[in-house]
């Protein structure tokens, strides 16, 4: 699209029919991505917007997941999604301002080099808030999910301001149930439209039937598949055939889960070369262990015509809520606190000590982040680890760490900790804002590895209208320990098979992580005998090598492990990759 000037103003490889473009006077607006807005409507937009914060609803009254872009009075505003599913990261070249929707694509234009700094924060298993939106490049700066970048005039300065803040919680689980049943429907018409061909997962979760169910609404013929899991206590399966059954015109496709690359399959090939440039997520992410096996699913769908997959990620994180809400409830309703308390006790057996310890602390975020990164640098926790109660978890070094990287994570930690802000005030919808934000993020670079032209990934459950709905609703409604995903049964009540409305359980994969390990570990261990992080000093290789000799066991090897691997095999390729491989 061409800026007035005759300039280039946005460039992309975009797919068909995802890109809108309306103009009034001297305002300009483009959408790319799926939206529910039409062109007229773009257009009588256009005629309507005078300044910034007349965007500001347009991210929740449009279903979609987007970026609006808008020229106003010479500059110009640059917005993703407040989920983080869709981003902006920008950058000086010379004198001049850019932006970008990838944060590689952007470094490679600008010649950037590595942060040091920023990759040893990546090999933390959970890096707070702020530091979450720190990107692995210099001069490559991420604008936080729910905030535009506006660019003056020139191109020369420019300011990041906030265009979303999450609805108040005061709906009840009715009122709420309607909403989100609204947004939904209208999320996977918004994607349905068309003739081109979708398919669908069907997991056999709440989440991804819904989805399912709501598009053979809006579709003559649908293709959903599911896999099987070798675990015999997982019961998904069987809830999708039931599912299924109640749709006669599906394609229901189930496949053994060996069709896939196991876990840690498909990471380097016979002879140790690892993952090709065009896989990679634009920054380092566990999302790489996974990118295999997302490439073998597309390749399922793309091979039954599929042009847009819908899948059900984000639907856990927005509808079980964050444990911290409790903490919040323990000093608005006492009574009712300490009943769910007693019941999540009996479910899931935490330890008493330390979670009283942090359902009593009235800490703000910042003494928080402050302690843990006291304790960090100490190397040793000051207390028994933190319960889920916490404003996060305990911060912890992986073994093979080196000295040289824990200084650079306990030096940015430090500076953070300084003037950190939580994303809301009360605990739990802190903690809600952020596993939706980083469930955002990670998906993005799931979908990263498989997303074409001719090919896209759908996620529904972080569309911010979908999201929106979700946090109007009162959380002690929203989340409750006595019902899994209240919120989704009551908006489906007359979609999914009722049968389905009474599951309480959910499958994991527990044994295919076993079993993937236990075939690939000797595969990837030979990444620790060249390590890139190793080159850079911040890892030993040694520890990891060990890990690798021992059987698997979660506790191990199921967090700092994969998250370690996936910065390794990011920052191979991403020394070695040419600058058009990723734009």
């Amino acid at each position: 699209m061409t800026h007035r000037s005759g300039r280039p103003w946005v460039a992309g490889r975009l797919a068909p029919g995802q890109v809108l473009l309306a103009e009034h006077g001297d305002t300009r607006l483009a959408v790319i991505g799926h939206c529910s807005v039409s062109a007229a409507e773009l257009t009588a937009t256009a005629a309507k917007v005078h300044e910034p914060h007349h965007l500001d609803r347009l991210g929740t009254d449009w279903a979609g997941s987007f970026h609006l872009i808008a020229l106003i009075d010479g500059r110009v505003h640059i917005q993703g999604s407040a989920s983080g599913l869709r981003r902006v990261f920008h950058g000086r070249l010379g004198a001049l301002t850019l932006a970008a929707d990838r944060a590689d694509a952007l470094a490679d234009l600008l010649d950037a080099s590595f942060d040091r700094s920023a990759l040893a924060l990546r090999l933390l298993v959970s890096v707070p808030h702020p530091l979450t939106d720190r990107t692995p490049w210099q001069n490559v700066t991420a604008v936080p999910p729910g905030s535009r970048l506006t660019l003056s005039s020139d191109g020369r300065q420019q300011a990041v301001t906030s265009w979303w803040r999450a609805p108040e919680p005061v709906l009840s689980l009715e009122d709420g149930a309607a909403a989100l049943r609204q947004a939904l429907e209208t999320a996977v018409r918004v994607r349905s439209d068309g003739a081109r061909t979708i398919t669908a997962d069907l997991s056999g979760g709440l989440d991804s039937t819904g989805l399912t169910m709501l598009a053979a609404r809006e579709r003559a013929s649908l293709t959903a598949f599911t896999m099987e899991n070798p675990d015999e206590a997982d019961e998904d399966l069987r809830w999708a055939r039931t599912a299924a059954a109640h749709l006669p015109q599906l394609n229901h496709i189930v496949y053994p889960a060996d069709q896939l690359p196991g876990f840690l399959g498909g990471l380097v090939d016979a002879d140790g070369v690892p993952l090709p440039v065009d896989v990679l997520p634009d920054e380092p992410s566990s999302a790489v262990v996974s990118a295999p096996r997302m490439r073998a699913a597309k390749e399922m769908a793309t091979a039954h015509g599929s042009r847009l997959h819908l899948d059900g990620f984000g639907g856990d994180q927005l509808l079980t809520g964050h444990p911290g809400y409790e903490h919040d409830l323990l000093r608005s309703r006492p009574l009712l606190a300490l009943k769910r308390l007693h019941t999540l006790h009996e479910l899931t057996g935490f330890q008493r000590r330390p979670a009283l310890r942090d359902l009593l602390d009235g800490r703000s975020y910042r003494h928080w982040l402050a302690t843990e990164t006291a304790a960090l640098a100490r190397q040793r926790p000051p207390r028994p680890q933190n319960s889920a109660f916490a404003w996060g978890g305990t911060l912890r070094l992986p073994r093979w760490i080196t000295p040289e990287a824990g200084h650079l994570i306990t030096q940015e930690l430090r500076h953070a900790a300084g003037t950190a802000l939580p994303l809301a005030a009360a605990r739990g919808r802190h903690g809600d804002l952020l596993e939706i934000q980083n469930t955002g993020r990670m998906i993005r670079q799931l979908h990263q590895a498989v997303a074409t032209a001719d090919f896209t990934p759908a996620s529904p459950f972080l569309d911010d209208q979908v999201v929106h709905a979700c946090l109007a609703v009162r959380p002690d409604e929203r989340v409750t320990p006595w019902e899994l995903k209240p919120l989704l049964k009551a908006a489906l009540a007359d979609v999914l098979p009722r049968e389905l409305l009474t599951r309480r359980t959910k499958g994991d994969g527990a044994l295919i992580a076993a079993e993937g390990f236990e075939r690939h570990r000797r595969d990837i261990a030979g990444l620790w005998d060249s390590s890139a992080l190793a080159e850079l000093g911040l890892i030993d290789p040694e520890p990891l090598r060990a890990l690798f000799r021992r059987p698997y066991s979660p506790r191990l090897h199921e967090r700092a492990m994969p998250t370690t691997i996936g910065c390794e095999l990011w920052t191979r390729a991403a020394r070695r990759a040419p600058a058009a491989a990723r734009t």
